[in-house]
C-alpha cells in the first residue's frame, strides 16, 4: 500500500493540513525544525489505520484542547490490498486519485489512472474513534478492525524493546507460526510446576488464624489450610524474551535494538506494506545510519512505502534531493514541500550536502563565507549578553552559502520550502546588485554593506584604532608577522609611515584616516580569483576566525556609533526576534 494523500483537522499540533506524497515516488525523509509536527503527522497514520477496536483518546489531542472541533484525519491509499477490492467490502468505494487531489466532485475510477480508497477518522467530543471508508457518491460505510488490519503497517518509534519479548504487540508474533499455542503450553506447564514446588510456609500463620476465627464463628473448617499458588489460564506474571547467551537482548544498545526492531518489523511485512519510523538517527552512529538508509532504499524498491523523521544532518545528507520533504507549521496550518523538482535534482543535491544544517531549522540567514558565519556566532553571543535572547529562541540559524552565485540559489531555493530566509553579504561586486533586488522581489531581506565594501573593509572602516590593531593582531597570531607585514607593505601605499612594525607587532604610527583603515581592510579580505570567483589568502575566512573577530568588535566601543555597520547588524537583530513569541 502506498499513502498517496492526507488531510488533518484538529488533531495535537496540527489544525489544518493537507500531504501529498508523489506516487512516483517510495521513501519519504520528512525534515524540518523542532515542533513543525513531524511525529504528530506519523502518528495521525497510525491512528487512521489502527488495527483494534481500542483507541486511547484524551481532550490534549484536539488543537488547542478544543473538542468543538472534530479530529478528521482522511488518508487515500493506493495499491490497495485485494481483500478490500471485492463489492462486498469496499470495491465500490474506488475514486480516481487525480479528481480526488483537486476536490473534484465527480471521483469516479478512470480506466488507466491511479485509483485510491480514503479512509476516514473522525473524533468528536465523546472520545470515540469512527473509522470509514468514504467516497462522493454513496455514504460513507464503516469499516471494521478486521479490515483496517489488511492496511498493512509498520511503526518504529521508541517502543521498540516490546519486538524482543513474545507480547501480544510484538513483532515476532509473525515470525512464529504457531507461538501462541508454544507459549500457552510453555506457560501452562511452568505454573503447574511452580505451583508444586512454591514454599509459601511462611504464609502459614494466617492459616492457623483463619481455622480459629472460623471455630469462634461457626464455621467448620474440615480439612488442614496451606498456601498454594493460583492457576490461572491467560493470567502469567512473567514474559518470555530473546536471549543472547544469558543475557537478554533488550539489554544491548540503543542503536542496535532499534536497527533489529526495524529489520523485524520491515522484513515481516514485505508485501508491499506502509512502514514509519519516527527520527530514524536514534541511537546511530553516522556510518550506521548511512548503512541503514542505503539497506531502507534497497528493500523500498518496487513495493511498499517509508516515510520516515530526521533531525540529522548526516540523514539529510545520505537522502537523494528527490526523497526530501519539508514539513512547515505556521499558526496551527502545516505543509509539506518536495524539496527538489525532477528538473533540478543535481543542483539541489549538491546545495543539500553542502549545507544541511540549513533545512533543520526554522528560518535562516544565508551567509555569503565563512566570516559571516563565524561573525553571527559572535553576535549572537553578544546579544545574549546584551538583550538576554538567541537566535535559536526564534528559530533562526544560520547557513554557509559559499562563492559566487550558490548563497542566491540556496536562499531561493530555502524560500520555495517555506522558509523564512535573508541573506547576509558583501557589497564589493557591483554585478551582484540586480540579484539583490531579485532576492527582496521574493520577499528575502538581504543585509549589506556600504556600496564597494567587503564585510571586511566596513569592519576595519568603522572601528577605532585599538579595535584594529587587535584585529591586525588576530590574523598575525593565524598567518604570521611575515606573512601580515609583507601584505601591508606591498599593499598599503607608505605603509612604513603609517605603521610601527615591531618585532612580533603591528600597530599604528599616528592618527588614522578611514582611507587607511579601509585600505587594510582590503588587504585583509585577500586577493580576487576571477577562475573561482572568491577572494583568496583572507586573513579571517575561517568560521572560527570570523568569530574571532566578532569578539573583538562587539565589545564596547569598538565600532564607531551609528556606524553602517552596527546600523546593519541592528538590523539584522530586529529580523531575528521578528514574530517573537
Amino acid at each position: 500500500m502506498k499513502i498517496a494523500l492526507m488531510t488533518i483537522n484538529n488533531f495535537r499540533g496540527i489544525q489544518s493540513g493537507a500531504f501529498y506524497f508523489p506516487l512516483n515516488q517510495r521513501i519519504f525523509c520528512i525534515i524540518g525544525p523542532g515542533d513543525s509536527c513531524k511525529s504528530t503527522l506519523l502518528k495521525a497514520v497510525e491512528w487512521c489505520l489502527w488495527p483494534t477496536w481500542n483507541l486511547y483518546v484524551t481532550d490534549l489531542d484536539f488543537y488547542n484542547g478544543d473538542t468543538t472541533s472534530p479530529i478528521i484525519i482522511e488518508m487515500s491509499v493506493a495499491e490497495i490490498p485485494g481483500e478490500l477490492l471485492t463489492e462486498d467490502k469496499f470495491g465500490l468505494y474506488l475514486r480516481n486519485f487525480g479528481a480526488v487531489a483537486i476536490g473534484a466532485e465527480n471521483d469516479e475510477p478512470v480506466d488507466n489512472e491511479t485509483s485510491v480508497i480514503t479512509i476516514r477518522l473522525t473524533i468528536d467530543n465523546t472520545l470515540e474513534p469512527v473509522w470509514s471508508i468514504i467516497s462522493n457518491r454513496t455514504d460513507p460505510r464503516p469499516i471494521t478492525q478486521k479490515d483496517r488490519r489488511y492496511f498493512s503497517f509498520g511503526l518504529i518509534g521508541f517502543e521498540y524493546e516490546k519486538d524482543f519479548v513474545w507480547g501480544r504487540t510484538s513483532v515476532l508474533q509473525l515470525y512464529g507460526g504457531t507461538s501462541r499455542d508454544a507459549l500457552h503450553t510453555a506457560y501452562k506447564e511452568a505454573m503447574r510446576a511452580a505451583v508444586e514446588k512454591a514454599d509459601l510456609t511462611a504464609l502459614d500463620g494466617a492459616t492457623t488464624e483463619i481455622t480459629n476465627i472460623g471455630k469462634e464463628y461457626g464455621v467448620r473448617v474440615a480439612g488442614e489450610l496451606s498456601n498454594r499458588l493460583l492457576m490461572q489460564n491467560g493470567s502469567y506474571s512473567t514474559n518470555v524474551g530473546i536471549f543472547e547467551g544469558k543475557v537478554p537482548f533488550i539489554q544491548r544498545g540503543l542503536g542496535s535494538k532499534r536497527l533489529l526492531s526495524m529489520g523485524l518489523n520491515i522484513r515481516a511485512s514485505s508485501d508491499g506494506s506502509l512502514i514509519l519510523i519516527d527520527e530514524i538517527e536514534t541511537g546511530l552512529e553516522p556510518y550506521r545510519l548511512c548503512t541503514l538508509i542505503n539497506q531502507l532504499r534497497a528493500e523500498f524498491t518496487n513495493q511498499g512505502q517509508l516515510i520516515f523523521t530526521t533531525h540529522s544532518r548526516s540523514a539529510v545528507c545520505e537522502c537523494r534531493a528527490s526523497e526530501l520533504f519539508i514539513i512547515n507549521e505556521i499558526n496551527g496550518r502545516v505543509s509539506l514541500f518536495p524539496v527538489a523538482q525532477q528538473d533540478a535534482l543535481e543542483e539541489v543535491q549538491s546545495l543539500i550536502r553542502t549545507e544541511p544544517d540549513a533545512f533543520l531549522c526554522k528560518r535562516i540567514i544565508v551567509c555569503e563565507g565563512k566570516t559571516e558565519v563565524g561573525i553571527l556566532r559572535a553576535f549572537d553571543d553578544y546579544l545574549y549578553k546584551c538583550k538576554k535572547f538567541r537566535f535559536a529562541y526564534n528559530g533562526v540559524g544560520t547557513a554557509l552559502g559559499g562563492g559566487g552565485n550558490k548563497f542566491f540559489k540556496l536562499a531561493k531555493l530555502l524560500k520555495k520550502c517555506g522558509y523564512d530566509v535573508c541573506i547576509l553579504m558583501d557589497s564589493d561586486l557591483p554585478e551582484e546588485e540586480t540579484q539583490k533586488s531579485e532576492m527582496e522581489a521574493l520577499g528575502i531581506k538581504v543585509f549589506s554593506w556600504e556600496t564597494g565594501n567587503s564585510i571586511e573593509e566596513q569592519i576595519f572602516h568603522d572601528s577605532n584604532p585599538k579595535c584594529a590593531e587587535e584585529l591586525i593582531a588576530l590574523a598575525i597570531e593565524n598567518k604570521g608577522y611575515d606573512s601580515v607585514k609583507a601584505r601591508l607593505i606591498n599593499d598599503i601605499e607608505n605603509a612604513e609611515a603609517v605603521f610601527i612594525f615591531g618585532d612580533d607587532s603591528i600597530t599604528f604610527s599616528k592618527e588614522v584616516k578611514e582611507d587607511v583603515l579601509i585600505s587594510v581592510g582590503r588587504v585583509s579580505k585577500g586577493k580576487w580569483n576571477e577562475k573561482k570567483k572568491r577572494h583568496d589568502g583572507g586573513w579571517y575566512k575561517r568560521i572560527d576566525l570570523g568569530q574571532a573577530v566578532g569578539e573583538i568588535i562587539f565589545q564596547s566601543g569598538r565600532i564607531k556609533d551609528g556606524s553602517k555597520f552596527m546600523e546593519t547588524m541592528n538590523a539584522l537583530g530586529k529580523w531575528v526576534k521578528a514574530n517573537d513569541p
